[in-house]
């Protein structure tokens, strides 16, 4: 099977902060150039509801679900082509790919740089590994394939994980790949609000098959990790000062540049 052509790539981004999307994600070299369409939605009410609409406008070829703080070095969607091939090769049927995931075992599976923590986080992987949930920072799937996008699930939270279990009701895996891309995040500083909203939509929705393993809090029954959790970013919020050098200053090319990534 050959690899996808950049014009096989549409990426799409709900924006709301445009000097964030400027310095990153619109600041990609193929989205610099031209050579990969990108897509920016402002003003959307959910991440899913983004999702659906770039999948709908397009009949072949991958939607990249990006965060507005993702940065794509040079040579990324090369690179993305050749894993998606080689991940078609050994599961025809996957679901959703993305960098970095959970397994139902608490493993995380792939890597992404963030800077609120100023580092490479997860564990490296050099195949496609299945995974329960994904980091909704960057999200591959199949143009077209609406039937994974649950439209009345709330906000901008969980949907990674929600995906995810969709593909397993339809009995399709999903998959971490070995991708390089800096995620310019800024420090969490709640847990509340959406994130709260988003976690009880879930945990409501998937009841039979609690509990669910995420990236941040687990979905339980009785929410008591999320509960302290939430306490815990707050307090670190208020109190806690960053021990690296990282900030929103950070030109994320450099980070880039710093990795090795271009």
């Amino acid at each position: 099977m050959p690899d996808p052509q950049l014009a096989d790539f549409l990426v799409v981004s709900p924006v709301n902060d445009e000097r964030t999307l400027l310095r990153c994600l619109a600041a990609s070299p193929d989205m610099v150039s031209g050579a990969v369409e990108l897509h920016v939605v402002r003003g959307a009410r959910s991440a899913n509801e983004v999702i659906a609409h770039a999948l709908r406008s397009r009949a072949h070829g991958f939607v990249v679900y990006a965060h507005q703080d993702v940065y794509f070095p040079t040579g990324f969607f090369e690179r993305l082509a050749r894993a998606l091939s080689g991940l078609t090769e050994i599961d025809p049927t996957w679901a959703v790919a993305g960098a970095i995931g959970r397994d139902a075992e608490h493993a995380t599976h792939g890597t992404v740089w963030s800077t609120d923590r100023g580092q490479v986080v997860g564990e490296e992987i050099d195949a496609p590994a299945p995974v329960e949930c994904l980091d909704e920072c960057l999200l591959i799937l199949r143009a077209g394939d609406l039937s994974l996008v649950d439209l009345g699930l709330p906000g901008f939270h969980l949907y990674g994980v929600d995906l995810v279990q969709m593909g397993r009701l339809q009995g399709r895996k999903s998959y971490a790949v070995p991708l390089e891309i800096v995620h310019h995040a800024k420090p969490l500083t709640s847990l509340g609000g959406g994130y709260a909203e988003s976690h009880r939509y879930v945990r409501i929705k998937w009841a039979a098959r609690l509990p669910m393993v995420t990236l941040i809090a687990p979905l339980e029954r009785v929410p008591w990790k999320l509960w302290k959790m939430r306490l815990g970013t707050r307090l670190r919020a208020r109190f806690a000062t960053a021990d690296h050098p990282y900030d929103q200053d950070s030109d994320p090319r450099d980070i880039a540049r710093e990795l090795a990534y271009e």
